[in-house]
């Protein structure tokens, strides 16, 4: 299937001396969307768009900076993964999927926002693919040892 959208994937978190650590602005909101849902997470990513308008906002004449996040769990048997915008108040679920089924559930919430760019249903399936052909991208960053 040919991309119809360019990005790039940074996974975010990184453990040092046994201690997982982020960012702190994307490590507290993926801690306070864990919280307010009721999900547990262990992978943490941000997606770069080339589309520098996906998910933002037209403001004061140019665009907000919004992050477009990955929120996700590794299992002994399957991959969960999220899909958030952390508009700096609150958090926007885009959607959700698992590696077993891979069947998409896309917000409410996301479709009734309004973006200078949304991502589209297949651009969506897009990004979760390619998480799910190589799960290794988000996988925490292993630090050498600060002692």
């Amino acid at each position: 299937m040919k991309g119809t959208i360019k990005f790039t994937i940074q996974t975010l978190l990184s453990r040092t001396d046994g201690k997982v650590s982020g960012p702190m602005s994307p490590m507290l909101f993926a801690k306070e969307m864990a919280q307010s849902v009721g999900f547990k997470f262990n992978r943490l990513a941000r997606v770069w768009f080339a589309d520098e308008r996906i998910n933002q906002r037209k403001e004061d004449g140019g665009l907000t900076g919004h992050d477009t996040l990955i929120i996700g769990a590794v299992y002994t048997n399957d991959l969960w993964l999220s899909l958030w915008v952390d508009s700096g108040v609150g958090g926007i679920p885009i959607a959700m999927t698992n590696q077993l089924d891979r069947i998409i559930d896309n917000t409410s919430v996301y479709d009734g926002e309004r973006f200078a760019r949304k991502l589209t249903e297949q651009e969506i399936q897009e990004i979760f693919n390619a998480v799910f052909l190589d799960p290794g991208q988000i996988n925490i960053k292993e630090e050498p040892s600060k002692i």
